[in-house]
Formats: structure tokens, C-alpha cells, sequence
């Protein structure tokens, strides 16, 4: 095993512990011991302190909110220091949250989070759509989007996610930006109807950059990912053919012709690849 295979499931298994312990079991404990102190939340609760209190402050309203929090780290991936996770969160609300009185309402929903660690401590946490869809669920217009209605999701049902982390090949991140300019702009229809033929519901790519690097996150839903990954893989359509060799030129792979494989390591992880702002978010 390579010294960076090492780095990256040493920092998976500390992320498990976020949720194993920290967050489902309310052992706060853990925070002395897996943050690093100057620890930066890009989203958490509103009104927390800056470093670990806000850490603790977020988590503690969170299980206050929902006393029967739990989340399920659906699939995970890890490149270099960063690990992307794609979970699903329900708790019940029977405690005061953010000033709403308790409802007991269920919820549920799903979400993204990337981290970044430095010699085995976590340093920097975004969440994707985590927050937004808590309180959408809960009907907090005035911090989140509206939820949406009953026949969008119904349309979803069985819908499944996959994410992976796809860092930049050197010296390409100018032909990512040409590229995330296309599928936005003069390209966006073409975009969206392939995704319409390979059965994608929704698709997104989220840049962020950290100490250098650059890594993007791809999250894709649809009802079949490895099957809508062999219908891209496959395609003769033009405008399929022109994004599988932009995506090789750009990242070094293929994204799609991955999820063909099925590149799912074990249980609770998911495929990463090679690699590479917010880009288009593209929902059929």
C-alpha cells in the first residue's frame, strides 16, 4: 500500500467518526481528538463561535433539534487530503431549533459534505446542500428554498447518488472552466438532453480549492447510475462523443466510463477517480 492509499483511508476512517461517534452517538469527546483547533465550517448553524466550539455548538443543535439524529454515510471518496461523502440524514423534531418550536415532524434528506485534513486532523468542512435541505424539509423559507412539492418528489423515488472527487489535471484548469462555460451556455440543451437519454435526473460538478489544489466534486442521480454510465460510455451522439474526450483532456478520465465499471469500492464507499467554482447543476 502507497503512502498516499495510506493517507486517504487513515482520513476516511476518521470521517466515519464524525458520524459513528460524534454526530449519532453524542460522544463530543471526540472533537479534542479528530479536529485540528483552528478548524474552519464554511456552513455551520447559525450563530456559531468561529473553530472547535462552533464545531460543538453546530453538532449540539443539531441533536437538541433532533434527539434521534442519525446519519448513514451513503458512499465516500478520497483523494490526496480531501474526502467527499454523500449521506442521508433523519432525525424527528422534538426539540427548539434555530427558535422553531418543536413540530414532530420526520425528516429526511440527503446531502453532501467535503472535508480536508492536514496530518490527520480535519481542517475545513463545506456542506452541499445539507443545511438547505434540513430546512427545507422543515419549511424555513426564510434560510432555505421552498421544499419542493409532492410530485417532484415522487418523481425521485429510487433514485440513487453517486459522488466522487475528480482533481484537475495540471495545467488544465483554464480548459475546466472553457468547459463548465460550454454545458451552461451554448451547449446546455444538448447537455440536458443526453442526460435525458442516459437516464441522469440530476447532475453537478463543485470546484473548490484548497492549498493548491483543485478537486471537483461529481454528483450524479439517477435511477441506474452504472447503466446510464454504459449508455454514455457507448454513445455515438456528437455531443457525447465531444464531452467524453474534453472530460479525458481535462481530468485524465472518463467519469462516466467509471461509473460504467461500477468503480464502488466496499460497502459505504464510492467510486473516485483521477481528478479535477460551482459549475452547472443540471436537473431533469
Amino acid at each position: 500500500m502507497s503512502t498516499t492509499e495510506t493517507t486517504e483511508t487513515r482520513n476516511k476512517a476518521i470521517i466515519r467518526r464524525v458520524f459513528d461517534e460524534f454526530v449519532n452517538q453524542g460522544d463530543f469527546s471526540v472533537v479534542d481528538e479528530i479536529y485540528s483547533d483552528d478548524m474552519i465550517d464554511h456552513q455551520p448553524l447559525p450563530g456559531a463561535p468561529e473553530g472547535l466550539e462552533g464545531v460543538r455548538y453546530t453538532i449540539a443543535g443539531l441533536r437538541e433539534g433532533f434527539p434521534d439524529l442519525h446519519v448513514t454515510i451513503e458512499d465516500m471518496s478520497a483523494h490526496a487530503d480531501h474526502v467527499v461523502i454523500h449521506n442521508t440524514w433523519r432525525g424527528t423534531h422534538l426539540g427548539e431549533f434555530l427558535g422553531m418550536a418543536p413540530t414532530g415532524q420526520s425528516i429526511g434528506f440527503r446531502g453532501v459534505v467535503v472535508w480536508r485534513l492536514k496530518d490527520g486532523l480535519i481542517c475545513e468542512r463545506w456542506g452541499i446542500g445539507v443545511e438547505s435541505n434540513m430546512l427545507a424539509e422543515l419549511g424555513m423559507r426564510r434560510l432555505a428554498p421552498a421544499a419542493r412539492g409532492k410530485a417532484h418528489a415522487a418523481r425521485r423515488t429510487g433514485v440513487s447518488t453517486v459522488t466522487g472527487l475528480l482533481p484537475v489535471r495540471q495545467g488544465r484548469a483554464e480548459a475546466w472552466k472553457r468547459l463548465q462555460a460550454e454545458l451552461s451556455g451554448p451547449r446546455l440543451r444538448e447537455y440536458e438532453a443526453s442526460r435525458r437519454r442516459a437516464g441522469i435526473v440530476k447532475e453537478s460538478f463543485w470546484k473548490q480549492d484548497s492549498n493548491g489544489t483543485e478537486v471537483v466534486v461529481h454528483s450524479l442521480e439517477a435511477r441506474d447510475p452504472g447503466l446510464a454510465g454504459r449508455r454514455l460510455r457507448e454513445s455515438k451522439d456528437p455531443f457525447d462523443i465531444w464531452l467524453r474526450e474534453t472530460a479525458l483532456d481535462v481530468y485524465g478520465i472518463d467519469p462516466w466510463a467509471e461509473l460504467a465499471e461500477g468503480r464502488a469500492a466496499e460497502a459505504g464507499h464510492g467510486w473516485s477517480s483521477v481528478t479535477a467554482e460551482l459549475a452547472p447543476v443540471v436537473e431533469i
